[in-house]
């Protein structure tokens, strides 16, 4: 008896988070003109570059290292990340931190024509400082870029998607 109703409880809840519209996240669909994309301004190499390029190429898009007739550009105006004290502690010493990324980016296609034209996208992240375990706290303050790299990205990929 109680296998069964196990049984249906688990089949109910497959059944409405199949009928809520919940799905894991795909490729974004893009536009044909940004196909091929040349990205100015910043280090495909490293950082908010190599996120970009990574999350252009998991979308379909081929990334060009140099400009090719024809193919969209994107420029990155700006690309900041600051560190910001969040709070101190009684002992005047900082207790937490806030990461603060931000982007200003523009697209246009292959014929010259301004899709976005200075957008910006923001992230935020936060996270406990402790003096007693600073070489750890750097390993997450690495960590936590990455993924706020990462949450930008998704960001201006969205925008890219949201164009027709």
């Amino acid at each position: 008896m109680q296998r069964y109703l196990l049984s249906l409880f688990v089949g109910v809840s497959l059944i409405a988070l199949a009928g809520c519209g919940y799905h894991l996240r795909g490729a974004a669909p893009l536009i044909d003109s940004l196909k091929t994309m040349y990205i100015q301004g910043v280090n495909l190499r490293e950082g908010l570059g190599f996120e970009l390029k990574r999350g252009l190429k998991r979308n379909d898009v081929n990334v060009v290292t140099d400009y090719q007739e024809g193919s969209a550009v994107m420029t990155v105006l700006e690309n900041r990340i600051e560190r910001r004290v969040l709070s101190v502690g009684p002992d005047a010493k900082v207790s937490e931190y806030e990461l603060h990324g931000q982007v200003k980016f523009s697209v246009s296609d292959g014929e010259g024509k301004v899709l976005i034209d200075s957008q910006q996208v923001e992230a935020r992240r936060d996270y406990q400082f402790d003096q007693d375990q600073v070489l750890g706290k750097d390993e997450e303050d690495r960590f936590l870029r990455e993924q706020l790299n990462k949450q930008l990205v998704d960001s201006i990929l969205r925008r890219l998607s949201a164009l027709k």
